[in-house]
């Protein structure tokens, strides 16, 4: 007796996504009222190694930015975790939107932190 191959496709609908699908995983929404909210609240947890929050939130914004900035050189890739991409850097956070990069400064960035839970 010879052994039949059989496949079964159990894929619903589309196979693969589409690659603006995928991109738009990369981008924030600009049109989000909560759009910094959101990257202000994922780069805390991101960079919760280099303790972003509690130092924005004790010290100066020009202390807290030599203290996370001095344990090591941070990555110049983009993060993310799922609702857009962004980077910390000397200037600020960087966010990622489909119209352009808009950078936070860190005073910004520590009234945010700030108004958080305050």
């Amino acid at each position: 007796m010879t052994k039949e191959k059989s496949e079964v496709n159990l894929t619903m609908g589309k196979s693969k996504p589409q690659e603006s699908e995928l991109n738009q995983e990369k981008f924030r929404d600009e049109r989000d009222p909560r759009a910094k909210y959101n990257a202000v609240s994922d780069a805390c947890w991101l960079y919760q190694d280099r303790e972003l929050e509690q130092n924005l939130r004790r010290l100066d914004w020009r202390k807290a930015r030599k203290r996370v900035l001095g344990r090591g050189a941070v990555g110049r890739e983009w993060v993310g975790r799922g609702r857009g991409e962004l980077r910390l850097g000397r200037r600020g956070l960087e966010m990622r939107f489909t119209d352009g990069t808009h950078v936070m400064g860190w005073k910004e960035l520590q009234d945010f932190v700030r108004a958080r839970r305050s």
